[in-house]
């Protein structure tokens, strides 16, 4: 299992901007900021030790309630940053994701689980015919 605490990214909208000249897309200086926090971070946790996850896998987040706006666009952001670094194969392999807001933190750090997928799906309602 994988266990860090990241800073909160940004919000998924301010993440890229529009390129008026060629039309194409880049990163914000915030997102470019929060990137280098986040490698700071992990550099100063014992986590980088840990073996990268390669199978399947789910994750879950605990968020700060301070931060404000939607947390689904800011986990995406550390789903990808996670998949950067390596720590996780692609997140199209992420078959769980459970993201919630600890009332009790009014700041500070998200903090990410990320362990191997080992419970089958098993749906309670009948395949469409």
């Amino acid at each position: 299992m994988l266990r860090l605490d990241l800073p909160p990214a940004p919000p998924l909208n301010n993440a890229y901007a529009n390129n008026r000249r060629t039309g194409g897309r880049y990163k914000t200086a915030r997102y470019k900021r929060w990137i280098k926090d986040a490698d700071a971070y992990y550099m100063l946790q014992a986590c980088h030790l840990a073996p990268k996850i390669t199978v399947p896998y789910q994750c879950r987040m605990t968020f700060p309630i301070g931060h404000g706006g939607d947390i689904d666009g800011r986990a995406k952001l550390i789903l990808d940053w996670l998949v950067k670094r390596e720590l996780v194969i692609d997140d199209r392999h992420c078959l769980r994701l459970h993201l919630e807001i600890n009332p009790m933190k009014k700041s500070g750090d998200v903090h990410v689980e990320v362990e191997p997928y080992a419970r089958p799906f098993v749906s309670d309602r009948p395949l469409a015919a």
